[in-house]
């Protein structure tokens, strides 16, 4: 992770702890959270070392 990811998400923190308290992370923050972190810094395509290694695309993806 890097210094501005990290600076990133720990500005997320309020976000999460209100989501949290109402039980409403794993709905509501994550799946925000997550998309705009991967619109923000995307994720490079897997290798075929690593769908190789992780038996699927799908599951290399996943790993990732």
């Amino acid at each position: 992770m890097t210094d501005e990811q990290d600076e990133w998400l720990d500005e997320q923190k309020a976000a999460f702890m209100e989501a949290n308290q109402r039980k409403a992370a794993a709905k509501e923050f994550f799946p925000t959270v997550c998309r705009d972190f991967h619109t923000k810094w995307l994720v490079p395509s897997v290798t075929e070392g690593e769908i190789k290694e992780a038996g699927s695309t799908d599951l290399a993806m996943k790993c990732k």
